[in-house]
């Protein structure tokens, strides 16, 4: 007998109609208009199709449809989801395309390898992934990791801290994942923080001027729900300035006046990402800091480099009319050398040398001399 369930980490299924033996559309959770991650089970051998249908086509865009405008020759691409059997590799279905005959429907395919799949939109990086990455850095030297309080849903919420020089007076922050459906973002970070504690000359010197506090995940509880952004707080990132925030919130913002009193702070920065993978090794910085815009083109080149290629955003617009991190450190700091950037690449592995590219370039940052704010 084939199941099929989200009843898991992460996981998120609306109701699953059996169109056929081997044919099911697969409905999305209330919380979403295109996120899905659910599992399989009893399809060993078996060649299953899903349809996937979107109420509205700019939902169906983050599925990669595209409409050709003659009905006569159909634009079938689409974007493949993926599917693991162990929840650690990951690869593409057999078969995926747009599904023509009903509007804003995409189909997939695949036959199954093993009695048990799960199947996502995207390479999931969950919470239990992070805490399985802690495992392999938390004996390292250079790194501590700690608690700084509880999420609303009484998860714990990590600081890692990488400092090389107890004495070093300053500091740059991070903090990452602020949207569950991001998981790009938690590869470019594994990749920056290795590329820390692999050290090279430049490394080794900005470490020693320079300690860094990372907020490894922030929307934690959406992340184990299996809802994109914020779960049932919705957009997580635009509620810094709440009379009274989420827990999470509150804790991070305990943790960054406690750094304004210790340290000379260099830089505050966001890793956002984007939703999926096959994607151009791109990341758009909006940037205050008249330093660190220095250290990135403008524009993009006319050639992509294979593993990265920043540039800049136009940042102050956007910033005072949002009620994100950024502004509340403008409002409460008057602290303007903060950034954020959307990390974007083609796997896994190429954001995590992303994240190293990164790292070299905050060793460049820290060599230069402090400018004045960008207001």
């Amino acid at each position: 007998m084939m199941t099929i369930d989200g009843d898991f980490e992460n996981g998120s299924l609306g109701q699953v109609t059996k169109l056929a033996d081997h044919w099911y559309q697969i409905g999305l959770r209330p919380d979403t208009t295109y996120w899905t991650h659910f599992r399989v089970r009893g399809c060993k051998g078996k060649e299953i199709t899903f349809t996937l249908t979107f109420t509205q086509r700019p939902f169906a865009n983050r599925w990669g449809i595209v409409d050709s405008g003659n009905p006569e020759r159909p634009n079938f691409s689409c974007r493949n989801p993926y599917l693991s059997y162990d929840g650690i590799h990951w690869e593409h279905f057999n078969f995926a395309r747009n599904y023509v005959t009903v509007p804003n429907t995409v189909s997939f395919r695949h036959t199954f390898t093993e009695d048990e799949v799960y199947i996502c939109y995207t390479i999931p990086y969950t919470y239990t992934d992070l805490q399985n990455y802690f495992t392999g850095i938390e004996d390292h030297p250079l790194i501590t990791i700690e608690t700084l309080g509880k999420t609303y849903e009484g998860n714990d919420l990590p600081l890692v801290t990488v400092q090389k020089n107890p004495e070093a007076k300053e500091l740059i922050a991070l903090i990452c994942r602020e949207d569950s459906d991001e998981p790009t973002s938690n590869n470019a970070l594994e990749g920056l923080i290795n590329r820390l504690l692999q050290g090279s000359p430049e490394i080794d010197t900005m470490l020693d001027r320079c300690s860094f506090k990372i907020i490894p995940m922030m929307a934690i509880d959406a992340v184990k729900m299996g809802s994109p952004y914020g779960g049932p707080w919705d957009v997580l990132t635009r509620r810094w300035l709440d009379q009274d925030p989420l827990p999470e919130i509150a804790c991070v913002k305990n943790a960054i006046a406690d750094w304004f009193q210790k340290y000379d702070i260099r830089l505050i920065g966001k890793l956002h990402g984007g939703q999926t993978y096959d994607n151009d090794p791109v990341w758009d910085f909006r940037v205050f800091d008249l330093n660190l815009r220095k250290l990135i083109p403008d524009d993009l080149p006319e050639k992509l480099d294979d593993v990265w290629n920043p540039y800049l955003l136009n940042a102050v617009p956007w910033v005072r009319e949002l009620t994100i991190v950024e502004t509340y450190l403008q409002r409460e700091y008057d602290f303007w050398n903060f950034f954020s950037t959307h990390t974007n690449g083609k796997s896994p592995e190429n954001l995590k040398e992303q994240g190293e590219r990164f790292a070299d370039l905050l060793a460049k940052f820290i060599e230069m001399k402090t400018d004045n704010k960008l207001s």
